[in-house]
């Protein structure tokens, strides 16, 4: 059994410390940018006016979403704080290299409640089967003064087993030794407290506060009574502190527990992890050093991630027995992605993760909630050759697209990949296979990352009207490939009866970058 080291265990060697690794802060010399965009984690659609903190440099998002912070100190594991009016607060984990600009993409989570509360009586706020219960005269300001009159409350739920990527930070815990633990989450609550003047608020020294944080996971077993953690801003952390006990049934369980401080709180386990050692090549079989290489947990609700060494290898830290979706990335193109089978054992891969070929690779990345159990993936090539369950296509071979991981047993992930594209359109479509009497797409949190080189990553959510029993698909978009490579992506965004129309299926052609 393995932990996870400080910083992103480095590559496939012994030395935490590889060279490919991205330096550490100096105190002179070079600074590091940040770049990336900051979305609407429900809508998908972009969020101005966001506040993005990396140390001491800030900067706010444009209309588009799109940021560059520059002047960050270089270093690993440097936290980026996303905080916007309506939303509640996200962090992400960035290596930064000094000279260089690391992309870094936010989603946000819209407050899902607002409600008052008198400071002299407390009271509870709810949203759904979440929940915050203030203590009377509980609270204070930052400098200790004691407010009146009445607490503005925000309160929202973070489905953490939807989108990892809603959560903050990278799902590690630190250790009294300094070193990194992974947890597992199964739900996240973020409470917000302020004065009738907008002053932040939290709880006094000796008050608690009662709270339930909707019950979620993608692992079968659930804990009746769980450690919380609390997210720190500061050092990119979850903070173990108290513990919660699970209550209620179905999609109606949380756990519930004190608390005596208000940030991000999260009911999580720390488990032990195996290694997946593999390599990364390019498209022509050349090795590909300090790639990054990170898994999704596909039956437990967590992240992980490491470089690639001058070798092209790497060990992986994924959770023991457990099953993971694994990717690189280098250059701003993805591998494809490989299903890890569930093992006790360090697992040791013989073909290596591939680069696309470059200016021509396509991802796109399909995942939902618990119902309906089964979404599926499907990819209409210029050729006429549809890429699903039941033809998963080639990445080596024509149609050079396929379908690395197909999940049946809900939340995804359902991951096409496309290593060499064709002139022509190419066409994309959801299938409720499990049908809407089981659930239906627009309420399951289905969303769809397209991942198109050179470009941030795209979030596709459902159309919210327009689904009913006889519209078994959902047509996401449609993208034209040029001969030169370029990609004009459409979106459709319509339900339908009828499965993807097949094109009068002329040659291929392939386009050339």
């Amino acid at each position: 059994m393995v932990s996870l080291c400080l910083a992103a265990c480095g590559g496939g060697g012994d030395d935490p410390a590889t060279p490919n690794e991205p330096g550490t802060p100096t105190p002179t010399g070079p600074t590091a940018t940040i770049a990336g965009k900051a979305v609407d984690g429900v809508t998908g659609l972009p969020v101005g006016g966001v506040t993005v903190r990396a140390g001491t440099a800030s900067t706010t998002t444009a209309a588009d979403g799109s940021y560059t912070l520059a002047g960050v100190a270089p270093g690993l594991r440097t936290p980026v704080v996303f905080a916007a009016p309506g939303y509640a607060e996200n962090g992400r984990i960035a290596d930064l290299s000094g000279n260089a600009t690391t992309d870094v993409q936010a989603r946000l989570v819209p407050v899902a409640t607002t409600a008052t509360v008198p400071v002299a009586t407390g009271g509870t706020v709810t949203s759904g089967t979440a929940l915050v219960t203030l203590p009377a005269n509980g609270v204070q300001r930052a400098d200790g003064t004691l407010p009146t009159g009445n607490i503005t409350v925000q309160l929202t739920p973070i489905d953490s087993a939807l989108d990892p990527q809603l959560m903050p930070g990278d799902f590690r815990t630190g250790t009294a030794g300094g070193n990194t633990l992974p947890i597992e989450s199964f739900g996240a609550l973020n409470v917000t407290l302020t004065d009738s003047s907008g002053a932040p608020l939290n709880l006094r020294s000796g008050q608690t506060a009662t709270i339930r944080i909707p019950m979620v996971s993608r692992n079968s077993t659930v804990q009746t009574t769980i450690p919380l953690f609390h997210y720190n801003t500061t050092t990119g952390l979850w903070e173990q502190e108290g513990t919660a006990t699970l209550a209620g049934t179905g999609s109606g369980a949380y756990y519930e527990g004190s608390v005596s401080h208000f940030s991000t709180w999260n009911a999580d386990q720390v488990y032990d992890t195996v290694l997946v050692r593999g390599c990364v090549r390019d498209a022509v079989g050349a090795v590909v050093a300090n790639a990054r290489v990170g898994s999704d947990g596909i039956d437990y609700t967590g992240t992980s991630y490491t470089y690639t060494d001058a070798s092209g290898n790497f060990s992986l830290p994924i959770k023991l027995n457990g099953q993971a979706a694994v990717t690189a990335i280098a250059g701003g193109r993805l591998t494809n992605t490989v299903r890890n089978n569930a093992s006790g054992t360090n697992i040791d891969w013989t073909e290596c993760l591939t680069l696309s070929q470059t200016g021509a690779g396509i991802t796109m990345k399909l995942t939902w909630g618990a119902l309906p159990s089964d979404l599926d993936s499907h990819l209409m090539t210029p050729s006429g050759d549809l890429v699903f369950f039941s033809n998963e296509g080639s990445l080596t071979a024509a149609p050079f697209a396929n379908l690395d991981v197909d999940d049946t047993d809900s939340y995804g992930p359902e991951i096409i990949t496309i290593t060499k594209l064709m002139v022509g359109t190419y066409k994309y479509a959801v299938h409720n296979f499990s049908g809407y009497a089981e659930g239906a797409i627009g309420p399951s949190g289905a969303r769809v990352e397209v991942n198109i080189p050179g470009r941030p990553v795209e979030l596709i959510t459902p159309p919210a009207t327009g689904e009913s029993s006889e519209t078994e698909y959902w047509n996401l978009f449609e993208f034209d490939v040029s001969a030169n490579c370029t990609v004009t992506v459409r979106r459709v965004q319509t339900y339908t009866s009828t499965a993807l129309s097949a094109p009068a299926a002329p040659a291929a052609q392939y386009c050339t970058p």
